[in-house]
């Protein structure tokens, strides 16, 4: 019996894996860490976290970074900013922040209301996790993005992914509920739980 909660765990990744091979995606919907006293983490040296203007990431554009031209340009476009991280001068990881919406897939996007900040697109290098870059980076919105008068951070983690899962529990989020799509025959067909939509989080298709 003292094995049996790693024998749950690894069946729910082995019906997760098989899920989203049949296409189905499970996300996990969560709000940041309000508390204003959470420290900035000590980061080890020859690391940073800093804002980025969008065009100073243009000669990282790589698909091994999972940054494209046409990905900054949405960003871009909507007003969406970015914390990077750099170890010696390279860019090692970075994360998005929109007021508005976001893409999913070339399908969904994330649409949040005038509540929420929505924090996406977290990257960090293979090589250089568990450094507490991410963390650093969600210090760094909370300055750069005014969460008064109830305003939250939220973002999801994908179920499917258990090393974002534990990048996430390090700043002690609070979930929220699910979130996710199915593809059946090309077509993706979102859902969203009804406390995410509470409090003004939903998937969507972008064609609605």
């Amino acid at each position: 019996m003292r094995n049996f909660p790693n024998l749950i765990r690894s069946l729910y990744r082995g019906v997760m894996r098989h899920a989203g091979r049949l296409g189905a995606h499970l996300f996990l919907v969560e709000l940041g860490d309000s508390s204003p006293d959470i420290a900035m983490p000590q980061l080890a040296p020859g690391y940073t976290a800093t804002p980025v203007p969008l065009e100073q990431l243009r000669p990282w554009v790589d698909q091994d970074n999972g940054l494209s031209d046409a990905f900054l340009d949405g960003a871009a476009a909507r007003g969406d900013r970015c914390v990077a991280n750099f170890y010696n001068g390279a860019l090692v990881g970075y994360g998005f922040v929109t007021r508005t919406r976001a893409p999913v897939t070339e399908q969904i996007d994330v649409v949040i209301d005038d509540r929420l900040a929505y924090r996406y697109k977290g990257w960090t290098h293979p090589e250089h996790r568990r450094k507490h870059l991410s963390h650093a980076r969600g210090r760094i919105n909370r300055r750069l993005f005014n969460l008064t008068a109830g305003q939250r951070m939220v973002s999801y983690v994908d179920s499917f992914n258990p090393t974002a899962r534990q990048t996430h529990s390090d700043v002690h989020p609070i979930r929220l509920g699910i979130a996710g799509f199915v593809t059946l025959f090309g077509r993706e067909y979102p859902f969203t739980g009804r406390i995410p939509r509470r409090y003004g989080f939903r998937l969507q298709r972008r064609d609605a």
